[in-house]
């Protein structure tokens, strides 16, 4: 049927296969991720198509590659006929720099918080590898069955706004005032009190932004966070940290969904906050994890960027194997993975991806006996028993849930070979450690922070001016153009020699 309508519709009209857009049982996720490929590739071919000419054309040799979802990256050519990969690609990013500069630091358990103006993206990184997820949505519920970086959204960022719900209670988000009009302080029309109105109230953030191209009106925040002061009969001081403290325990509740909830514990990793409002809540959310340590990159409005500069083309071929585990004969196994990798060596290889560059990671999904959610477990090399991968799927089973049951049958559901093309990557300077570096502030101002029966003297630096090496006390605030770092009191920072802030938090 593709043959014929593409001999009759002519090569300009975008055709989508099932069988080759998601060749896996149950009709509904098939057909859904069928649907959302067939409504993106009018629109992403010709933008790819376009993208890949101007670049040629105006002197670029290298090649275009373009980021997915599942934290790899494609070609023009392959994007035409997987564009619902692209879906959610953004967040992805964010979430692989996150565990970039943790590794960096010496960390290989970290959970990424990115906060922006409307939103808050959680990402969490176990033993240096990201949680991906087969089963995932944009918007109205249709799942799209693309492997992906797992990353929890919720409507959180430096607009949400600050309300009262009908039972009157204090309540952030998901609304949010955007970039047009923005936060009240802005004075661009906007009149609702929202997280940036309540941290420049509390003198966390100050009256310029963006190196001072930016003016804010303090005047004009404190009169909108009478909206929300005067139905709680609160000074405009406590209903600004009140404000806070909600939008933090929000951010912090979608960190335990994605930590606590899958069986992880979040003082075994540390925090990469970044986005323009990441780092002035990252501490706040933190203690209230017990999260040990807070790390904020050099640039953290633009870290979501960096990630883009820190993958490969990454192709996920899959097909489906059900076979009970105990029964299952290894010989057949390595025979479809084998089938499975020729299939992604070809891809890699319209890709332009040189046979030494390729990389090949196995992974066997598995289930109890009855269940349709399963479960990825990596096999290393050749398959002679699946003994192995059986006890692991028993680990991750119980991590994930909290029960296992070795005595029931294991089924094997899938097969899926991950094929890279390693790319080229960039390296960020390293910079010398002066022991005797010492930290001048700019100058100082009053701070409310959490805890505090009173404002406090709180120092102010320039990012730009701190050396490699240099430890700040808290509290106090380190401003840059991308975006404002909030060290409050009890909490200690270090300049590191890649210029990362490793904010010690100094929790219970």
């Amino acid at each position: 049927m593709a043959e014929i309508l593409a001999e009759e519709l002519g090569e300009d009209v975008a055709i989508t296969t099932s069988h080759e857009t998601h060749p896996e049982i149950f009709e509904d996720d098939r057909f859904s991720t069928t649907v959302a490929n067939t409504i993106l590739a009018p629109i992403i071919r010709p933008y790819a198509r376009d993208l890949d000419q101007r670049t040629t054309a105006s002197g670029y040799e290298a090649d275009v590659l373009l980021l997915h979802s599942g934290g790899g990256v494609m070609t023009p050519a392959t994007a035409e006929k997987y564009a619902a990969r692209l879906a959610a690609s953004g967040i992805a990013a964010g979430a692989i720099a996150s565990k970039y500069f943790a590794s960096l630091c010496g960390h290989s358990n970290a959970i990424g918080l990115d906060m922006g103006g409307t939103s808050a993206d959680i990402s969490l990184a176990e033993n240096g590898s990201l949680r991906m997820t087969d089963k995932w949505e944009v918007d109205w519920g249709h799942p799209i069955c693309f492997p992906s970086v797992e990353v929890l959204t919720i409507g959180a960022g430096g607009g949400s706004i600050s309300w009262i719900d009908k039972a009157g209670s204090l309540r952030n988000g998901p609304q949010s005032a955007g970039s047009v009009p923005g936060p009240a302080c802005y004075k661009a029309g906007g009149f609702d009190p929202t997280n940036t109105d309540a941290n420049i109230i509390l003198g966390r953030v100050g009256t310029e932004l963006a190196g001072g191209s930016m003016k804010l009106d303090r005047e004009a925040a404190i009169e909108a966070m009478q909206k929300v002061a005067e139905p709680l009969g609160l000074d405009i001081i406590d209903a600004a940290l009140a404000t806070l403290r909600v939008a933090n325990a929000n951010m912090a509740d979608a960190v335990r969904l994605i930590s606590i909830a899958r069986g992880h514990d979040p003082r075994d990793f540390a925090l990469v906050a970044f986005g323009g409002a990441g780092p002035l809540h990252g501490v706040d959310i933190a203690r209230e994890l017990n999260v040990p340590m807070v790390i904020v990159p050099p640039n953290p409005g633009v870290t979501s960027a960096v990630g883009c500069m820190l993958v490969d083309v990454q192709h996920d071929v899959t097909q489906m194997f059900l076979k009970d585990a105990a029964e299952a004969d290894p010989t057949d196994i390595e025979a479809t993975f084998r089938k499975i990798e020729a299939e992604g060596r070809e891809r890699l290889e319209r890709d332009g991806v040189a046979e030494e560059d390729m990389t090949f990671q196995r992974f066997v999904d598995m289930r109890y006996r009855g269940q349709w959610r399963s479960l990825a477990v990596p096999v290393p090399g050749e398959i002679k028993s699946m003994k192995d991968a059986v006890s692991i799927f028993h680990d991750e089973y119980e991590k994930a849930h909290n029960f296992r049951r070795e005595d029931f049958p294991v089924e094997i559901y899938r097969l899926t070979v991950r094929a890279i093309g390693v790319t080229p990557k960039p390296t960020f300077p390293k910079v010398e450690i002066d022991r005797n570096a010492q930290a001048t502030p700019k100058g100082s101002r009053e701070v409310w922070f959490h805890g505090q029966t009173k404002a406090v003297p709180t120092n102010l630096y320039d990012r730009d001016d701190l050396p490699a090496g240099v430890t700040i006390n808290g509290p106090a605030i380190i401003d840059q153009l991308d975006s404002t770092t909030v060290i409050p009191p009890d909490a200690t920072a270090y300049i590191d020699e890649w210029l990362n802030i490793q904010i010690n938090v100094n929790t219970a």
